[in-house]
């Protein structure tokens, strides 16, 4: 790519997982970046119904990139189709004057504004999300989306796919294949690195405090205990197991995560006496020890289109057991069926308890599942995310 882009993102609010691919984009020299936020959530405490916590992340959110909050922002701390919502994006893209811009997601009313004032400038615009066909949909919304997707992707120029389902999503709906650049969510890549380096003194520490003994099987779950994420499927799973024989594998289940199931899943696991520990909503500068300190990473999500807990885990050197309706699934995408990843059916209890009696049992074939997950981060980095995203830059402004 040739000369000077300058390059302004269009998003609700500063997500944490976003903010090293910022800084790495605002080091380039051929890149001038600007982010417009909607509202400060993250910035500023927020209440996560989901997770039912407060939530202030423990990270500088802000620091080396240019940014700047629309005037409304202090209005809301909810992210949603009307909120937050500002008048002034258009005035703040001109004062800008941007040659590409990068839209988040197509259903929020300042990406709307966003996306007009970019067709009547005549400015490129890449679309990004985690989008996927995978999840149910009435047979009234899918012939919705059908009808109107279709029209609404034809006004971006280019769309950067996060993965596999995410792309086929995108050439689903219209989006020309020779227009979606493959362009992966980072994570904070630097603390994760450092974290598997020292993989060995953090799983003593870690284990330490949940009083895990060093020969324990520790499958960790990583989100929000709502029903949406099946995290009750994991006590089952484990009380099938403990039914079959005694001797088996002996399977510590790390929860970090808070949520509406939390009480329902505490009292199953006293009443049962199983090996479980709950960690409550952990902060993203505690997490790579809870993922040092677990053998293997279980998400049994119905619906969930491309979670950042796969990337984490694949770069700390962890395998995963992941269910067939999560959308970070694929041949070339950052969870690989066979290579670093088990998929099993969503909701089977049976299949998911023979999966963690498998690798609970077979070192080699943990230890082999885990190298493979470091190696396939290395081609999924934030290297590879900003190579994807300049691949669509020279695209579009041609």
């Amino acid at each position: 790519m040739t000369g000077i882009t300058r390059l302004a993102v269009v998003i609700t609010h500063p997500v944490q997982h976003f903010v090293p691919f910022y800084r790495a984009l605002a080091a380039r020299p051929d890149i001038e970046l600007h982010v417009l936020f909607g509202a400060p959530i993250g910035v500023q405490p927020y209440f996560d119904r989901e997770m039912q916590t407060e939530i202030s992340w423990n990270m500088d959110m802000l620091g080396g990139y240019s940014h700047e909050f629309l005037s409304e922002a202090e209005q809301g701390m909810r992210s949603g189709l009307r909120t937050p919502s500002s008048t002034e994006v258009g005035k703040r893209l001109a004062a800008f004057s941007p040659d590409v811009v990068i839209l988040y997601g197509y259903s929020q009313v300042n990406i709307f504004r966003a996306l007009l004032w970019c067709r009547l400038h005549r400015v490129p615009t890449l679309i990004v999300g985690d989008s996927e066909l995978l999840r149910h949909r009435s047979t009234m919304r899918r012939f919705a989306k059908q009808i109107s997707l279709p029209l609404l992707l034809r006004q971006y120029s280019g769309a950067l796919a996060v993965g596999d389902s995410n792309a086929d999503f995108y050439r689903q709906y219209g989006m020309r294949p020779d227009r979606v650049f493959r362009c992966p969510f980072t994570i904070d890549e630097s603390t994760y690195r450092a974290a598997a380096a020292n993989r060995t003194a953090l799983r003593r520490e870690a284990r330490r405090s949940f009083a895990i003994e060093d020969d324990a099987v520790v499958a960790l779950f990583v989100g929000k205990l709502s029903p949406r994420k099946r995290p009750g499927d994991i006590l089952e799973a484990l009380a099938l197991l403990a039914r079959r024989a005694e001797g088996g594998p002996r399977i510590v289940a790390l929860f970090a995560g808070n949520g509406e199931l939390a009480s329902e899943l505490k009292a199953h696991a006293d009443a049962e006496q199983m090996n479980v520990r709950f960690a409550g909503f952990v902060n993203v500068d505690q997490l790579p020890s809870l993922y040092a300190a677990a053998d293997f990473v279980i998400h049994p999500s119905q619906a969930d289109p491309h979670p950042l807990i796969c990337s984490e885990a694949a770069c700390m050197g962890l395998p995963m057991v992941i269910s067939d309706r999560v959308g970070a699934v694929g041949p070339t995408d950052i969870a690989r069926p066979g290579e670093n990843t088990i998929v099993y059916p969503c909701g089977d209890i049976q299949a998911l308890a023979d999966t963690l009696a498998v690798l609970a049992t077979d070192n080699a074939l943990r230890e082999r599942m885990g190298g493979r997950s470091q190696e396939i981060f290395d081609d999924q980095d934030v290297e590879a995310s900003i190579g994807g995203l300049l691949k669509a830059i020279e695209a579009v402004k041609r």
